[in-house]
C-alpha cells in the first residue's frame, strides 16, 4: 500500500538535534513555570492550550511532530451573512504537520495529491523535487521536560484569517482592528484542539464583526481503508497522481468520500455470517435547539431514514438524530467532533449538506447541514406550483396547510442533504428511469416515489393528472439506488486486504445490476462543452421530457386559472400572490428548459459493465423535432393562459412581461450554444437534424400563422425578436472573428434571414395597416 511521502526538509529537522539543543531546552524549562503562571486558563490535551487575557500559546508533545494533523476554521457567529453564517465551514481543512528544531516550531501544509512507493527507485528523484515547504515559523518560548513539549506563542496566527481555510473567501473584510481582535477561548481534548477568536474589521462603509472558530485535529496514525471509485456511483472523490516507475505516464485514481463504518472486533462474525450489529461508532448528527419544535421530528426522520439503507447491509443504528444536549457544558456544536443540522435564520431559501474528510483516505471525519429559514417556503412554493391541479390540500392558505403535508417536504430536503453528508453526489439520472406513464399509477408512485433516488433533483409529481387519483406526489423517503449506494461504498468486503482486491466485489455488484435503469448514474447535466444529456436533468420527471412537459403544461394551466382562490389571495394580499405567480410561471419555464436540451442534446452512457455498444448517442432528428414543436406550441399559444381580468386587477397589466418572457425563448432557441451543439450532434448522428432544417421549421411556425395571430402584438414581437437574434449571431460572428463550428452554419442563417426577407415583401404588400406596417419594418430592418 503506497504512503504519503515524509520530505526531506522535514527528515533533516527532526534529525537536527544536538548537543546545542539540549541546553537550549535547558534555558527554555527555566521559563515554563512562569509562562504557565501568566495564563488565566490551561486545558490538557493532544495539544495543550495556555490562554491569557491577551495571549494563547500551545505546548505541542515531541510525540505529535511529524503527526498527520487537520486545521479547520468555521463562523462562530458573524455581525453579517452576506458572505457566510454562523456554523458555516465553507472551505476543506488543510493537511499540516508540526516539525521543530532546537529554536523553533515549524508548521508544514502538505499535499496529499501524489502518492510515491517508498521502494520505487525513482523515489530519490521525487524526494529532491516535492520538498514540503514551510507555512510559518514559531519561536519556542519554553519547554516542559516532563512531558517533553515545546510551547509557542500562536496569538498572532490565529488572530490573522488563515488564507486556505477563511470562511469568506479571498476577499478582504476591511482593516482589522488589532484592540478589538482576541482569542476568547482554548479547549484542549484527546484528539482535538478548539481556538476561537473574535475579530473586528472596519471597511470603507461599514463595520464587520466576527468570531472564528479553529479546530486542530490529530488524525489517525493508520488512515482507513480507502475505496476506490467509479464513474458509475454518485460519490464525491479524492484524486490520486501516483508516480511509478511501472507506468509511463502518471497514474490517477481518486478515492471515494465515506465514513468509517465497521463492526465492533466482537461482532465481526455475526456481520459476516449476516446479522444484524451495530457499529463501533454510529454516525450521530446533533439537531440543532433553535429549529422550531413542529419541525424536530421531521428533519430527525429525515436523517435517520438511512438507517434503513445501513440496515440492508447488516448495521443497525448506523445513523442517529439527537437533539442538541441541555445543561450539559461540555456539548459545543462548532466542535470538529461533533455534526450538526444547523438552522440559519436569513431570507435565503437554500439547504446545504457538507462534510470534511481525512484526504489520505477519504475518510468523513465531520459533516454538517445548513438548513435556512425561507428554505421551508420555497418546498411549500415547489409542492403548489407542481401538484395543486391535483391535491385540494396544498390549496388555500399556506399557513393552514397541515403540517404532515409540510413535514413531508422538510423530511424529503432533511434525507437530501444527509446524503450529501454521507459522500453522495446528486444523481440526475435516477427520474430517468420511470417511464412517464408510471408516474400516473397509484400502485407505482407508491411503491417508488418519483425517482429511483432521493439525491436526484425530482421534486414532486407534476406529471400526475386531476383525474389520477390515489397517486404519491413526493419523492420517495429512499429510492432504490439509494439503497445500493450505501451498499456500494459501505460493506465491508472481507474477503479484501487491499483496495485493488475489493474491485472484483465491487464491479460484481455493478453487473448484478447492468440491466435495470434504475441503477443509473448521470453526474451532471452538462458534459463541459455546452452539450446537454437530456436523461440527466434537474428538476424533470421521467423518461421522455415532453411527454411529460405536456402533462406538466396542463397542470401549470389548470393551477394559473384558479391561482387567486388556491393561493388565498383574499386573506393573503396581493404580494403573496405575486410570489405564487412567479412560483408557477418558474415552473412552467422548467419544462421549455427540459425541451431544449433535446436540440442537440447527446446521451451519455457508462459502457462499463453494460450492453449498450456506445458512450454517446445524438437525440434522434424525430426526438429534436418533437421538442420544438412543443416549444412552438407552447410559444403560439401566446400565453393567454397566463393572464386574466382578476389577475390583471392584482397584479397590474401583465401583457408586458409575457411579451418580455416570449421574446426570451425566442432567444434560447437562438443562443449560440444550442447551434453549436445542434451542428456537433449532426456529425455523430446517422439521421441528423441539420441547423438549416431547424431555423427553417422555427420560420415556418413562426411565419405561416392565422391572419387572425398575425395580428396580435404578441406574435408580431416574436417575429422581430426571432429575426433580431439572426442578425445579431451574424453580428457577433463577424465581430469576433469566427470560430469554425459558427462559420459552418453562418450559411445556415443567412439562408433564413433571406427567406423571411422574400416573407416580408410578399406581406408587405398585402393586409390590413397594421399587418403591412409590420412587414414593412421588417423589410426595413432586413436591408
Amino acid at each position: 500500500m503506497f504512503r504519503f511521502k515524509l520530505s526531506f526538509l522535514l527528515l533533516i529537522l527532526a534529525l537536527s538535534f544536538s548537543a546545542s539543543a539540549q541546553m537550549n531546552n535547558a534555558a527554555l524549562a527555566k521559563k515554563y513555570q512562569a509562562l504557565i503562571n501568566k495564563a488565566k486558563v490551561s486545558d490538557s490535551g493532544f495539544i495543550s492550550t495556555h490562554l491569557s487575557d491577551s495571549k494563547l500559546w500551545l505546548e505541542i508533545p515531541d510525540s505529535i511532530m511529524g503527526r498527520d494533523l487537520l486545521i479547520g476554521s468555521r463562523v462562530e457567529e458573524i455581525s453579517s451573512t452576506k458572505s457566510a453564517v454562523a456554523g458555516q465551514m465553507m472551505h476543506n481543512p488543510i493537511l499540516v504537520r508540526f516539525s521543530q528544531d532546537d529554536k523553533n516550531v515549524y508548521l508544514h501544509v502538505i499535499n496529499t495529491e501524489k502518492v510515491m512507493n517508498a521502494e520505487d527507485p525513482i523515489s530519490i528523484s521525487y524526494d529532491r523535487n516535492n520538498v514540503q515547504t514551510i507555512y510559518t515559523a514559531f519561536k519556542k518560548e519554553a519547554r516542559n521536560t516532563k512531558n517533553s513539549a515545546s510551547v509557542i506563542d500562536v496569538t498572532k496566527f490565529f488572530a490573522a484569517q488563515i488564507p486556505q481555510i477563511s470562511p469568506f473567501g479571498g476577499g478582504s473584510k476591511g482593516k482589522l482592528i488589532s484592540e478589538a481582535t482576541k482569542t476568547t477561548s482554548a479547549r484542549a481534548y484527546a484528539g482535538n484542539v478548539e481556538i476561537v477568536t473574535q475579530m473586528a474589521f472596519i471597511g470603507k462603509r461599514s463595520q464587520f464583526m466576527c468570531s472564528l472558530h479553529r479546530s486542530i485535529v490529530l488524525l489517525p496514525k493508520e488512515p482507513m481503508r480507502p475505496r476506490l471509485a467509479s464513474s458509475q456511483i454518485n460519490y464525491y472523490e479524492e484524486v490520486r497522481k501516483e508516480l511509478s516507475s511501472d507506468y509511463m505516464d502518471v497514474e490517477s485514481y481518486s478515492y471515494i468520500r465515506r465514513w468509517r463504518l465497521e463492526p465492533k472486533k466482537e461482532d465481526i462474525q455475526n456481520h459476516k455470517n449476516g446479522k444484524l450489529v451495530e457499529p463501533k461508532k454510529p454516525i450521530v448528527f446533533y439537531v440543532d435547539n433553535s429549529i422550531p419544535e413542529k419541525w424536530k421530528p421531521y428533519i430527525k426522520a429525515g436523517i435517520e431514514d438511512w438507517q434503513k439503507a445501513f440496515e440492508k447491509i447488516g448495521f443497525k443504528n448506523a445513523i442517529l438524530a439527537k437533539d442538541y444536549p441541555v445543561n450539559d457544558t461540555s456539548f459545543h456544536a462548532n466542535d470538529f467532533t461533533n455534526n450538526c443540522f444547523r438552522y440559519i435564520t436569513t431570507e435565503k431559501a437554500n439547504a446545504m449538506g457538507n462534510h470534511w474528510i481525512d484526504p489520505r483516505s477519504g475518510e468523513i471525519l465531520q459533516g454538517d447541514v445548513l438548513f435556512y429559514h425561507n428554505v421551508i417556503s420555497k418546498l411549500y412554493q415547489w409542492r403548489f406550483s407542481q401538484t395543486a391541479a391535483n391535491d385540494p390540500a396544498i390549496r388555500g392558505n399556506m399557513n393552514d396547510v397541515s403540517d404532515e403535508i409540510m413535514g413531508e417536504l422538510i423530511r424529503y430536503a432533511a434525507a437530501h442533504e444527509i446524503g450529501h453528508c454521507l459522500g453522495m453526489k446528486h444523481n440526475y439520472r435516477a427520474s430517468y428511469a420511470f417511464p412517464v406513464d408510471s408516474l400516473r399509477s397509484a400502485s407505482f408512485t407508491k411503491k417508488y416515489g418519483t425517482a429511483a433516488s432521493i439525491m436526484d433533483y425530482a421534486r414532486n409529481n407534476y406529471i400526475a393528472q386531476p383525474k389520477d387519483k390515489g397517486v404519491s406526489l413526493t419523492p420517495p423517503l429512499l429510492g432504490v439506488y439509494d439503497y445500493f449506494a450505501i451498499k456500494w461504498a459501505y460493506q465491508p468486503i472481507y474477503n479484501a486486504n487491499t483496495p485493488e482486491e475489493e474491485k472484483a466485489t465491487l464491479n460484481k455488484w455493478f453487473e448484478e445490476r447492468s440491466q435495470d435503469d434504475m441503477y443509473l448514474f448521470g453526474a451532471k447535466n452538462g458534459m463541459g462543452d455546452g452539450t446537454l444529456d437530456p436523461s440527466a436533468l434537474t428538476e424533470s420527471l421521467g423518461n421522455d421530457v415532453i411527454k411529460a412537459s405536456r402533462y406538466g403544461a396542463a397542470n401549470t394551466k389548470q393551477i394559473m386559472k384558479n391561482l387567486i382562490e388556491w393561493s388565498a389571495a383574499e386573506e393573503l394580499g396581493d404580494k403573496h400572490l405575486r410570489w405564487m405567480y412567479e412560483g408557477v410561471i418558474k415552473q412552467y419555464n422548467r419544462y421549455f428548459k427540459h425541451a431544449e436540451a433535446r436540440l442537440g442534446g447527446v446521451y451519455e452512457f457508462d459502457v462499463t459493465n453494460r450492453t449498450h455498444p456506445e458512450k454517446y448517442v445524438a437525440v434522434s432528428r424525430d426526438k429534436q423535432k418533437e421538442a420544438l414543436d412543443y416549444i412552438m406550441d407552447e410559444l403560439l399559444s401566446q400565453f393567454e393562459w397566463m393572464k386574466s381580468e382578476d389577475l390583471e386587477k392584482r397584479l397590474g397589466g401583465l401583457d408586458r412581461e409575457i411579451i418580455t418572457a416570449q421574446g426570451k425563448k425566442i432567444n434560447d432557441l437562438l443562443n449560440r450554444a444550442v447551434l453549436v451543439r445542434m451542428y456537433t450532434c449532426t456529425t455523430e448522428s446517422k439521421d441528423p437534424y441539420t441547423v438549416g432544417e431547424y431555423l427553417a421549421d422555427i420560420t415556418d411556425r413562426l411565419f405561416n400563422v392565422s391572419t387572425k395571430k398575425q395580428q396580435t402584438d404578441w406574435m408580431r414581437n416574436m417575429q422581430v425578436e426571432y429575426v433580431k437574434g439572426l442578425q445579431k449571431l451574424l453580428k457577433d460572428n463577424a465581430d469576433k472573428g469566427g470560430h469554425v463550428f459558427n462559420n459552418l452554419i453562418m450559411a445556415d442563417i443567412k439562408a433564413e434571414l433571406e427567406s423571411i426577407k422574400n416573407i416580408s415583401i410578399k406581406r408587405a404588400e398585402k393586409g390590413n395597416e397594421n399587418i403591412k406596417k409590420h412587414f414593412t419594418f421588417l423589410k426595413y430592418i432586413l436591408n
